[in-house]
């Protein structure tokens, strides 16, 4: 029995990536406390992030990915409205976080059905495109124009693919003649 559900779908894309995001989650809130880590986090995840590339590891990292980003986002958030430490977020990202995290927690959900449907990595995309929103108007507050100007191209980025992966994905399959 035990041997079964460890090989089954329900396993490897639901139960290994949430397990294994709320391990990365946690270790991240610890990790950003060293300063080692924290200035060269973009170096570290973008490390990590090159096994996007590679085609057979892809989709579970996609959900592992989503997972994770939930649990990030909805702890900060929920942190903040409880007056956790590990919470400390503004008022507009303290509710944007919020819609951010479930969205990539229906994604993650949505990427771990055995033929997870066309919608779920256009929903990642436009919650990335959210935060990506509140990073923004967090910077022009700061007036950081040239991070405003990148939040500004990611956000756009990210509706665009979500929008290219839409269509592509919800056309009707073509016969053939």
């Amino acid at each position: 029995m035990r041997e079964a559900f460890l090989r089954s779908d329900a396993w490897r894309f639901r139960w290994l990536p949430l397990l294994t995001a709320i391990a990365g989650v946690i270790t991240a809130y610890f990790l950003q406390e060293v300063p080692l880590f924290r200035r060269h986090a973009l170096l570290i995840t973008l490390l990590i992030g090159i096994g996007f590339f590679v085609p057979p590891i892809r989709h579970r990292l996609l959900i592992l990915f989503a997972y994770g980003l939930s649990l990030y986002f909805l702890s900060k958030s929920l942190g903040t409205w409880f007056g956790a430490p590990l919470g400390e977020l503004g008022h507009v990202d303290q509710v944007a976080w919020v819609f951010v995290g479930l969205l990539c927690g229906i994604s993650a959900v949505g990427m771990g059905q055995r033929h997870p449907p066309a919608w779920t990595v256009s929903v990642l995309l436009v919650a990335l495109a959210i935060y990506f929103a509140t990073y923004t108007y967090s910077e022009l507050q700061l007036g950081n124009w040239l991070q405003v100007l990148a939040g500004f191209g990611l956000m756009l980025v990210a509706l665009g693919q979500a929008v290219v992966h839409w269509v592509e994905n919800s056309k009707p399959p073509q016969s053939m003649p």
